[in-house]
C-alpha cells in the first residue's frame, strides 16, 4: 500500500530529528511568547512572504476562520542543522455524504496565495524537506483524518507526500525598471498596443487618477470607498456568476474589511483605486511585504466595463509599483492571460497531502482513491 492510501512512509533520519511544540488553542497561539518567536522567525527568514505575517493570519482567524469553526494546530519546530520553523495549520470539520472528517489545512486556506512553512537558520539550504513533512504527519498523528496543504513552493515540496498540482503562480519582476513604458517594451506588440489604447480611451472620457490609501484622511476615505463603492461593485459582478460571490461566504466580508482597516495603516495591505473625474470605478485590495506586492482582490464598476477598467487599474498599479521601487508583483495562483501577457515568470506550486495513520484515515484514503478512479 502506498502513502496515498493512508500508510505512513517509513520515517527517515531527517524526519526523526524534527521536534514540534504544538498549540491547539487560539489563546495560546496569540500568547506573547509565541508571537515573539513568530516575529523573530519572520525577521530571520529569507523565504518569508506576506501570508506568514501574524497580523494577517490573526485577522483571518478571527473572521472567516472563526465562522467556519477552524481550530488551530500551530507549532514551533526545531530541526536539524539549527533550523527553526513555524507551522500555521488549522483543523476544520468537513461533513461529507457518508461521514465527517477532520481536515488539516493551512491558515488562510485558499485566500492566502502560498502555504510554505516559515523557516529560518543557517542550515535551511541543506534541508531535505521530505523528512520535514514525514515528521509533521507523524507528530500530528490522529489529530486529523486527512491533510491537504496546497500552494507549496517546489523547494519545500519533496518526498512521497508532495504532488505537483495544477496551481501555478505568475511573478512579475519589476527590479531595475525605470518606467511602465520600459516594461511594456519587453511585452508583445499586441499587449503593448492594447494597454496603451485602453489607457487612451479612458482618458478621453475624463480626468483619470490612480490613488493608494495611506494613513489619516486617505485611510478614512478608503474605508468609506470600500463600503460604498467596492463592495456593491464586487457583489454585483460575482453574485450572478456560477462561482458565487466570495464576500457572501461566512466571515469573508468582515475579513476583507479588516484587511483594509487594519492592514493599510500597518503597512502590510494596500487599497488602490482608479477614478474618473473624481468618481472611483476600479479597485484593488492588495498585500505588501519586503518590497514585494501581492495582487489579491480586484473589482470594477460594470457600468464602465466597455473601457476595461480592470486592465487600466493593473497598468496604473504596475506604474506606481515601479515608481515606488517594488521589486516583484506576485499574481497569486492561476496563469491567466492578463497576468502572463506582462511577461511574468510562472512558478509551479505543489500540494502536500496525507491521510492519518489510523483506521478512519485508512478508510477515507480508500474512499478518496475510489472516487478519484471513478472520476477518471
Amino acid at each position: 500500500m502506498t502513502a496515498r492510501h493512508g500508510r505512513q512512509p517509513a520515517p527517515s533520519l531527517a524526519a526523526e530529528s524534527w521536534q514540534f511544540e504544538w498549540r491547539s488553542r487560539w489563546e495560546d497561539v496569540w500568547a506573547s511568547d509565541f508571537r515573539a518567536e513568530w516575529d523573530r522567525l519572520l525577521a530571520a527568514s529569507s523565504n518569508a512572504n506576506v501570508y506568514h505575517h501574524p497580523d494577517l493570519v490573526r485577522v483571518w482567524a478571527e473572521t472567516h476562520g472563526r465562522a467556519i469553526g477552524a481550530e488551530p494546530l500551530f507549532a514551533t519546530v526545531n530541526g536539524p542543522h539549527g533550523v527553526r520553523a513555524l507551522c500555521t495549520f488549522v483543523v476544520v470539520v468537513g461533513r461529507g455524504r457518508y461521514a465527517t472528517r477532520r481536515v488539516l489545512g493551512p491558515a488562510g486556506q485558499s485566500f492566502f496565495g502560498y502555504h510554505d512553512p516559515l523557516v529560518a537558520g543557517a542550515g535551511v539550504d541543506q534541508m531535505h524537506w521530505s523528512g520535514f513533512w514525514e515528521a509533521v504527519r507523524s507528530s500530528v498523528g490522529d489529530r486529523c483524518d486527512h491533510a491537504l496543504i496546497p500552494s507549496v513552493h517546489g523547494v519545500f515540496a519533496e518526498g512521497p507526500l508532495a504532488r505537483p498540482s495544477s496551481d501555478s503562480s505568475p511573478v512579475l519582476s519589476l527590479a531595475g525598471l525605470p518606467t511602465l513604458d520600459a516594461l511594456l517594451d519587453r511585452c508583445s506588440a499586441n499587449h503593448r498596443g492594447d494597454v496603451r489604447r485602453r489607457l487612451r480611451r479612458l482618458r478621453e472620457r475624463g480626468a483619470v487618477a490612480f490613488s493608494t490609501a495611506g494613513d489619516g484622511a486617505s485611510l478614512t476615505a478608503a474605508v468609506s470607498d470600500f463600503q460604498e463603492r467596492f463592495v456593491p461593485a464586487y457583489t454585483a459582478y460575482w453574485r450572478p456568476r456560477p462561482e458565487g460571490c466570495m464576500l457572501d461566504r461566512p466571515g469573508m466580508a468582515a475579513f476583507v474589511g479588516r484587511v483594509v482597516a487594519e492592514g493599510v495603516p500597518s503597512g502590510w495591505a494596500q487599497y488602490d483605486s482608479v477614478s474618473i473625474d473624481g468618481q472611483s470605478i476600479a479597485w484593488h485590495i492588495g498585500l505588501k511585504f519586503r518590497n514585494r506586492m501581492y495582487w489579491w482582490i480586484p473589482a470594477h464598476d460594470r457600468a464602465w466595463q466597455a473601457f476595461s477598467p480592470g486592465k487600466v487599474l493593473l497598468a496604473l498599479l504596475i506604474e506606481r509599483a515601479i515608481a515606488s521601487g517594488v521589486d516583484e508583483l506576485h499574481f497569486l495562483t492561476g496563469a491567466h492571460r492578463y497576468k502572463v501577457d506582462w511577461q511574468a515568470d510562472v512558478v509551479t506550486l505543489s500540494t502536500v497531502r496525507w491521510h492519518a495513520p489510523s483506521a478512519k484515515g485508512t478508510a477515507l484514503a480508500w474512499y478518496d482513491a475510489g472516487r478519484q478512479f471513478m472520476n477518471r
